[in-house]
């Protein structure tokens, strides 16, 4: 069975360990010890520290892990270890964190008659939700769209998180480019590698995000 860490407390999780959302079915984010009907149980980060250096968590911590840390020293590590989990990170981090666990994105052009127009596809590459990179066919609906209409959107969601991205996007040729994101999967789509003709980038640049993660909304403009 696969083991997950719980994005609150850091332990290591199986499904028998998930948390549950309000309606019921599993969270395979948090553990139950922190996220129970969709509520979290703690609500700080200096709570959570407090709970997993208590005497029973350190223990416990202790003989998992096989080390013999005093709370001083679990104390400091979970201060440097926390912040890199879902729950404690800034809201562009976490933005980014989701997008790392989503498998498709939904993007969004805007067609001929003005109308939105989403597609699945997938992301291979990203800084942050900042820049996301795409690939598509030159002679695509989606490349035509944007090159006549760059305004475009993006979409997607993990667990009960949702994020929502509005900016701009190209579609781009520069052979320095398209060298650079090459994949050799790609070669199923473009056989002639990354001089193929019909082989095109897209490069999303978000100018608006609202996210909504841990049920909290969460808007952040670029």
């Amino acid at each position: 069975m696969e083991k997950k860490i719980c994005q609150s407390c850091g332990m290591e999780m199986d499904e028998s360990l998930y948390g549950t959302h309000g309606d019921g079915h599993k969270n395979t984010e948090y553990c139950i010890h922190c996220f129970k009907d969709g509520l979290f149980t703690v609500s700080s980060m200096e709570e959570q520290i407090e709970i997993n250096t208590s005497h029973e968590g350190l223990e416990d911590f202790n003989k998992a892990s096989g080390l013999n840390l005093s709370k001083d020293e679990a104390v400091q590590g979970l201060r440097q270890y926390l912040p890199t989990l879902k729950r404690w990170m800034k809201a562009e981090e976490q933005a980014s964190w989701i997008l790392d666990h989503t498998g498709y994105v939904t993007l969004s052009t805007i067609d001929e008659e003005g109308f939105p127009r989403p597609v699945a596809i997938d992301v291979i590459a990203h800084d942050g939700i900042k820049t996301i990179w795409m690939t598509t066919f030159r002679d695509s609906n989606k490349a035509r769209q944007l090159m006549k209409n760059p305004k475009a959107g993006i979409a997607f969601v993990h667990e009960a998180d949702s994020v929502t991205l509005t900016g701009i996007a190209e579609a781009i040729t520069d052979s320095t480019l398209l060298h650079k994101f090459w994949k050799d999967v790609f070669i199923h789509y473009y056989p002639a590698g990354p001089e193929d003709e019909n082989y095109c980038l897209i490069r999303f640049t978000t100018r608006k995000a609202i996210c909504w993660i841990d049920s909290v909304k969460k808007e952040s403009c670029f």
